[in-house]
């Protein structure tokens, strides 16, 4: 079978099934494993732009969205090379990729007609449930079944008594902070944490860093969608957005994290739940991604 995926996490599915060598193409943000970055690109972002301000790319995005416009553009042309037997995309986040709506006139234009699965997970048992869904679409049931039995065990929840709970507080933002909402409240009460922010299964919510502060959080995990750590602290040069995220240490302390722990609904969000797990325990052991404490003064720091 010859699988097309434009959402990160599709791809990391796909491949977590043991089905890697169907991948024929992707978008230009899958990039795990990192052996897919070879495979042709059919989805590139227009407006995307990683070396900009956090502020600057969220008010290009807002404007774009309120324009009615998309934020990525597919590759007709490389669709029709290709010619998949199944199209993976999501019906979730029009800031994350393309609609169902968008690839179903696409693959019209390119002539062709694939089988589309349009994935929308909100929870985490959702998220499961998508990798079995990839999976039947694979003909590969069995894989599914199995996959997502494992990630359900290493997700599941540990027994702590509420008023025991830390506060926990995960930002998916930098500029406006937003704290993570859909399946991370869950990551973070199955960790044994207490969630800041939205309810389980609702959107993030947009917030300032002086009202994080206020929820007296005990810890912070800042965990910018899209970004990788090493990016995250770059940014973090910045005096002033520094002193605003340092203003919401509480007991157990700030740390960068990367964005797959948390932003990516596929098999690695149970690593999100062992990595909140340890933190709030003290426990220091390799992680599966980069994970640092927060710099407090970063040398080279702009005004």
């Amino acid at each position: 079978m010859r699988v097309a995926s434009l959402l990160p996490s599709a791809t990391e599915i796909v491949s977590a099934l043991g089905h890697r060598g169907e991948l024929v193409a992707r978008s230009a943000e899958c990039d795990y494993p990192p052996d897919v970055q070879s495979l042709p690109v059919l989805m590139r972002p227009r407006t995307w732009d990683a070396n900009r301000r956090s502020a600057e790319i969220d008010a290009r995005v807002r404007a774009t969205r309120a324009s009615g416009a998309s934020l990525y553009a597919l590759d007709v042309a490389a669709l029709r090379s290709v010619r998949p037997d199944l199209l993976l995309t999501q019906d979730l986040c029009g800031v994350c990729s393309v609609t169902g709506e968008e690839v179903t006139a696409a693959c019209r234009e390119a002539g062709i007609s694939p089988r589309v699965l349009s994935l929308a997970p909100r929870t985490l048992e959702e998220v499961w449930g998508s990798v079995e869904a990839v999976a039947d679409a694979l003909g590969d049931a069995p894989a599914g079944r199995s996959l997502a039995a494992a990630l359900r065990e290493r997700s599941r929840a540990v027994p702590t008594p509420v008023e025991r709970r830390p506060r926990v507080a995960v930002v998916e933002w930098l500029d406006p902070p937003i704290l993570a909402g859909l399946w991370t409240p869950e990551i973070i009460a199955r960790a044994g944490g207490l969630p800041l922010g939205p309810e389980p299964g609702t959107v993030g919510q947009r917030t300032t860093w002086d009202e994080i502060a206020r929820g007296a959080p005990d810890l912070v995990v800042v965990s910018p969608c899209s970004f990788s750590v090493e990016r995250t602290r770059r940014e973090l040069t910045d005096r002033r957005l520094r002193a605003q995220v340092r203003s919401t240490c509480g007991p157990r302390g700030i740390v960068l994290a990367d964005e797959a722990y948390f932003s990516r609904p596929g098999p690695r969000l149970a690593d999100g739940v062992a990595l909140i797990r340890d933190l709030l325990a003290g426990a220091e052991r390799p992680h599966a991604m980069p994970v640092e404490p927060f710099p407090a003064e970063p040398v080279g720091g702009t005004a």
